[in-house]
C-alpha cells in the first residue's frame, strides 16, 4: 500500500508552503483540516492525485488511520488568541494540547515512524539574544504555554515509544500568502498603496526568515529524523536581527518612500536566535537573504492588489 503523512495545518501560512513542497517531491499527503477552514492558500492543489482532504471535525481520527498507512506526521496546527476568555482556553487547550495528544496516541498504535511538531521563539525568554535551545524556557502568553505542555508529552511519546520526534522552534517567517495583519505585510502593503503606517515599537528586532527556508528545514528534518537517538528541538532561524524601523526603510527603497508613517517610542523585544544546531546537525542555511526575501515578498502583494 501507498504510503502518506499527515499534514496539519496546512491551510495556514507556513502549511500551505510545505504542502506545495511535498507535493513536488511526489508526497502522498492527507490533510486534516475542519470543515470551516478557509482554503484559499491551497486552492490551487485541491484535485491533486496526491492530497486528500479530511474534515477533521466530521470524522474519526482512528478510522483516518485504519484506512491508509501513514509514515509520518507535520503537525502546524495551532490556535493563538490574544484575548482570552473561557471559551477561548477551552478552544485553545483542545487545539494545542488534546488533539495533537490523540494524533501521537495513534500514531504509536499504527508504527508511525515520526512525529515533527512545531513550536515558536515566544516560548523562551526574551531579550537575552541570540536565543539557543539553552536558553530557558519562559512562555510569553498562554498559546505558548499551551505549546510547552504539549511538548512535554511529546517528549514522553518519544522517550517511551518507537516514534521519532522532533520540534522546529521557528522565529519570524514572512513571505507570500501570510496573515495580513502581521507585520510584514501590513507594512509592505501599506508602503505600495502610500497609506497610514503606525509602528509602536520602531527598535523592536525579529529574527526574519524567508518561508522557504522554514520549508527546507522541514523536509530536512523529515529526511533526517531517524537519525536522531533521542528527542531533538531546533530553532529556525537566520541568526540575524533586523529592528522593524530597518524593515520598513528596506521595503522603502523598493517601493518608494511612504510619507504617511508615525512612529512610537514602545520598547519592546531584541530577538534574534542562534542557529548553531540546526546548521551543525542537519547542515541547515538559510539560502534567501532579508533584501531578496522582502523583494519576492512585495512582489507577490503589487500582484495580488493589481499594485504598481
Amino acid at each position: 500500500m501507498s504510503k502518506y503523512v499527515i499534514l496539519t495545518g496546512g491551510t495556514g501560512f507556513i502549511g500551505s508552503h510545505i504542502l506545495e513542497k511535498l507535493l513536488k517531491l511526489n508526497k502522498k499527503i492527507i490533510l486534516l483540516k475542519r470543515s470551516f477552514s478557509d482554503t484559499w492558500r491551497i486552492n490551487e492543489f485541491i484535485g491533486n492525485e496526491n492530497l486528500i482532504l479530511k474534515n477533521i471535525d466530521k470524522e474519526i481520527l482512528n478510522d483516518i488511520f485504519n484506512q491508509y498507512v501513514i509514515e509520518g506526521i507535520f503537525h502546524l496546527a495551532s490556535n493563538a488568541q490574544r484575548d482570552i476568555d473561557l471559551d477561548i482556553i477551552n478552544n485553545m487547550i483542545n487545539t494545542n494540547i488534546t488533539f495533537p495528544t490523540k494524533l501521537l496516541e495513534t500514531s504509536v498504535n499504527n508504527n508511525v515512524k515520526f512525529f515533527i511538531n512545531t513550536g515558536s521563539v515566544y516560548e523562551y525568554q526574551l531579550n537575552q539574544p541570540p536565543i539557543s535551545e539553552k536558553t530557558k524556557i519562559k512562555p510569553f502568553n498562554l498559546y505558548a504555554s499551551t505549546k510547552i505542555a504539549f511538548e512535554d508529552i511529546l517528549k514522553f511519546y518519544s522517550n517511551n515509544y518507537d516514534l521519532n520526534c522532533s520540534t522546529l522552534k521557528l522565529f519570524t517567517a514572512y513571505g507570500p500568502k501570510d496573515n495580513e495583519n502581521k507585520i510584514i505585510p501590513y507594512l509592505i502593503i501599506n508602503s505600495i498603496k502610500k497609506e497610514n503606517i503606525f509602528v509602536k515599537s520602531p527598535n523592536k528586532t525579529l529574527d526574519l526568515i524567508y518561508v522557504n527556508d522554514v520549508v527546507d528545514c522541514y523536509i530536512n528534518l523529515m529526511n533526517n529524523i531517524s537519525k536522531f537517538k533521542e528527542y531533538e528541538t531546533f530553532n529556525v532561524g537566520t541568526g540575524i536581527g533586523t529592528s522593524i524601523k530597518d524593515v520598513l526603510k528596506l521595503i522603502e527603497h523598493n517601493v518608494g518612500k511612504n510619507n504617511n508613517v508615525n512612529f512610537g517610542d514602545l520598547e519592546d523585544h531584541q530577538v534574534w536566535c542562534s542557529n548553531n544546531k540546526i546548521k551543525k546537525i542537519l547542515n541547515f542555511n538559510p539560502k534567501i537573504n532579508l533584501n531578496e526575501g522582502i523583494k519576492i515578498t512585495i512582489d507577490y502583494y503589487k500582484q495580488k492588489y493589481e499594485l504598481e
